[in-house]
């Protein structure tokens, strides 16, 4: 067997968050709907930051992947992560705080804006997202590496990787080096569109590849077309072994060796719910990398999630490990 270097070794689109706090006016004078989630080019990113130019900027490291790996590292695991930045102030700030999270880089490099989300956000606390992709899109199966791969325990990648056919081989490689070693695969459906678009492709990797499922009961319904969680985990364990239900205020279903068990979520007050999945995959992933049952892992995960969804922002601030620590 191959000695572990990572518990988990994450790949994803790099997104830098980049939070405005602006006027309404401003929001007019970009013609921009409150409250929107926008994808945008590059031409009307830099559009945009020209035009906040006076404003002050803070930049947090971004993308649902990356959410997680820093969050598994935060609770003590072992975590490397893979995806691509452009060369500029963009991707040197976001490797700079993915290091200083603990987490190890394998971020490829190339000519070309890093991807980034513009987070404006008005007096009244409303908050309107610009998304530009960036050098994400360009992230190709020579930017893979197959050592760090095979030195984690899982791969863990996230569906949103799915969108350019040159992504789509990068996560084939992958795949595909994870399944020659003894590295075991967990894929994270993402979100319910990115089913929507694709589904096909999906269930070819959850046949082929995939040992732990990620989804939440949206997405599970898109996948299955079944609207009880029960049908749904009887109809995705015909692929894939280990599903990783999520279902919001009731709680999650695992489904692992067989048996299914139910964990019930904790009583939070949702402030912002930014990051609960990818929180709850990270104490989920941390877990079951540490020797505990779907129980007791989802139990952590719930948890955490919990933790994400009272404060403000995808990731804990603070010590996320001593907060968390009654569970581990």
């Amino acid at each position: 067997m191959n000695s572990t270097t990572y518990d988990v070794f994450g790949l994803g689109n790099p997104l830098i968050d980049i939070i405005l706090h602006v006027e309404d006016d401003f929001m007019t004078n970009l013609q921009l709907t409150k409250g929107s989630m926008n994808l945008v080019d590059t031409e009307r990113q830099k559009s945009i930051l020209a035009k906040a130019a006076n404003y002050p900027v803070t930049t947090t490291l971004g993308g649902s992947c990356a959410n997680t790996m820093v969050m598994t590292a935060q609770l003590g695991g072992k975590t490397a992560y893979g995806g691509k930045l452009g060369i500029d102030d963009l991707g040197e700030d976001y490797e700079k705080q993915l290091v200083e999270n603990g987490v190890i880089s394998y971020l490829a490099k190339q000519e070309g804006m890093t991807g980034s989300t513009i987070i404006l956000v008005n007096p009244d606390a409303e908050r309107t997202m610009n998304t530009n992709l960036g050098m994400c899109q360009s992230f190709a199966k020579e930017d893979i590496s197959r050592e760090g791969i095979q030195s984690a325990r899982y791969l863990y990648v996230e569906g949103y990787l799915w969108d350019t056919p040159v992504q789509q081989e990068a996560v084939i490689a992958a795949l595909e080096y994870a399944k020659s070693g003894t590295t075991k695969i967990a894929l994270t459906l993402s979100d319910s569109f990115c089913v929507e678009r694709h589904k096909k492709a999906f269930q070819r990797l959850m046949d082929d590849y995939v040992d732990i499922l990620f989804c939440n009961d949206q997405e599970a319904n898109f996948m299955t077309g079944e609207s009880d969680p029960i049908k749904q985990i009887d109809q995705i364990s015909k692929s894939v072994d280990h599903i990783v239900l999520t279902l919001g205020k009731k709680g999650s279903m695992i489904k692992s060796e067989d048996s299914v068990v139910n964990i019930d979520a904790f009583e939070a007050t949702a402030i912002d719910t930014t990051g609960a999945g990818d929180s709850f995959a990270a104490g989920y992933l941390y877990g079951i990398t540490q020797g505990y049952d779907a129980f007791k892992a989802g139990t952590l995960a719930s948890y955490c999630a919990a933790t994400i969804v009272g404060q403000t922002g995808p990731r804990y601030n603070g010590n996320f490990r001593e907060k968390v620590s009654a569970y581990l």
